[in-house]
């Protein structure tokens, strides 16, 4: 229960910091933010932020079950803090619902050799399971795996490319 505070309080701090500054989005775009008490809650509400980039929008849906896209720095798998609230409203989500489940595959750009990358990848898809297991999701509605740097989502050696690809996608898994 300590664990949970401790990281609901960093959350919000962070959110908070998040709120202050200018942040970029994957392709250095700057992400627009909203800043009142009524602005939160009709972000909420519109299911999401949006930033514009130069060719059409990037998404992260703040609402649940919706597959979703964390990206990540170079070489980290440190959970981004403008990620923590839609992370922990998918958390939330499948706590609520047990027999939901998830698929978190773990990428990275093309640098690197490929048995690092796919360890990279791991240590993302963990990051991301780590956050939702401490918000009372139970493992087993967990499936993770590691591409590293084997399925790419934008082709390229650029710094837009690279920061398209580290990346972990949250895909929510159809049960019969």
């Amino acid at each position: 229960m300590k664990k949970i505070i401790t990281v609901v309080i960093l959350g919000l701090s962070a959110l908070a910091l998040v709120a202050c500054s200018t942040k970029k989005g994957p392709n250095g775009v700057p992400v627009t933010s909203r800043g009142s008490d009524d602005s939160a809650q009709a972000y909420a509400m519109q299911g999401g932020s949006a930033y514009r980039s130069g060719r059409g929008f990037y998404k992260n849906a703040m609402k649940a079950p919706s597959n979703q896209i964390y990206y990540f720095a170079f070489n980290s798998s440190n959970l981004r803090p403008q990620d923590m609230r839609a992370l922990t409203i998918q958390a939330n989500y499948l706590a609520a619902h047990p027999s939901a489940r998830v698929r978190l595959e773990g990428n990275t750009d093309n640098r690197g050799s490929r048995e690092y990358n796919v360890a990279l990848g791991w240590r993302r898809d963990q990051a991301v399971a780590r956050v939702m297991e401490q918000q009372g999701v139970r493992p087993r509605q967990i499936q993770m795996v590691s591409y590293g740097k084997e399925r790419p989502a934008v082709s390229g050696n650029n710094d837009r490319a690279w920061a398209l690809n580290r990346r972990v996608n949250f895909i929510y898994k159809v049960t019969s």
